[in-house]
């Protein structure tokens, strides 16, 4: 289980990692608001403020897809995880700003992978559009 080379991972574009940040820094900002008041509500905002900077750490890494000879890994997140076999790619669209990824699992359904164009990097959109259609066509 090689990679393809060194750039084959396809990240999180700035825009959706920066996301659980602004999140973060609008409930620190909330919190602080709501520290005028003696009860339990002033930690709720706190708390929510430090799942989202938690997001925002595991996300700065984050590869939406890995690419690899034999088959593909997609993580839309930090909790879950496909593996795609090539041979198993049926098609690749993309319809409203969203991609869509059809392929037959190991019991014959027919799956679709939904992923929203804005969360890839733009650069690096051509590269996974071009590297699934040739694996489509071969």
């Amino acid at each position: 289980m090689s990679k393809i080379d060194h750039d084959s991972g396809i990240k999180l574009s700035s825009k959706a990692k920066n996301k659980p940040l602004v999140f973060a820094l609008f409930m620190v900002g909330l919190s602080l608001l709501s520290l005028q008041e003696t009860s339990i509500v002033a930690v709720i905002p706190f708390g929510c403020a430090i799942v989202f900077l938690g997001l925002y750490i595991f996300n700065k890494k984050l590869k939406v897809f890995n690419l690899f000879e034999t088959h593909f890994v997609f993580q839309p997140n930090v909790v879950s995880k496909q593996n795609v076999p090539y041979s198993a790619l049926k098609s690749f669209t993309v319809e409203k700003k969203v991609i869509v990824i059809t392929y037959e699992n190991s019991n014959g359904k027919e799956k679709k992978i939904r992923c929203l164009v804005s969360q890839i990097e733009p650069k690096q959109f051509p590269l996974l559009e071009s590297r699934l259609k040739i694996k489509i066509n071969d």
